[in-house]
């Protein structure tokens, strides 16, 4: 009931942003990892520094990465969290009004999502990965 719930919500949340409709969800798996991408916009956006890297600037970084590498460490990095990995993004592109940069880190997400789930979200970011241009 609860997951039926949160996948009701996502379609709510998607029809507001980017128009996806549930019965595009249901036909197409990268679709649905772009709605569960939808909690992640609280620190990330596709194009915009937030809090957190874009999704873009993220792909554009690790481009070089064999494609099976890249997954094992963006699974990692959303079900478990990390820090450090972007003080220097952070330094350059944030700027504070409260807190400290070398205290901001990537909250663990295994409890939002299961494994399926985060492998739906990186099938997502992997098509970000695939296209020429990155803004920046």
């Amino acid at each position: 009931m609860v997951k039926k719930t949160a996948v009701a919500f996502l379609i709510g949340i998607s029809a507001a942003y980017g128009g996806i409709t549930g019965e595009d969800a249901k036909k197409d798996p990268i679709l649905q990892g772009k709605l569960l991408a939808k909690h992640c916009a609280w620190c990330h956006d596709i194009e915009k520094n937030l809090i957190a890297p874009p999704f873009r600037v993220i792909m554009e970084r690790y481009r070089n990465v064999p494609d099976d590498t890249l997954r094992k460490q963006l699974f990692q990095s959303i079900k478990f969290g990390s820090k450090g990995k972007w003080e220097e993004w952070m330094k350059k592109n944030l700027k504070l009004k409260m807190g400290k940069l070398d205290t901001m880190y990537m909250p663990a997400q295994k409890p939002y999502y299961n494994d399926e789930e985060i492998n739906k979200i990186i099938n997502w970011l992997m098509t970000l990965k695939k296209e020429e241009t990155v803004k920046q």
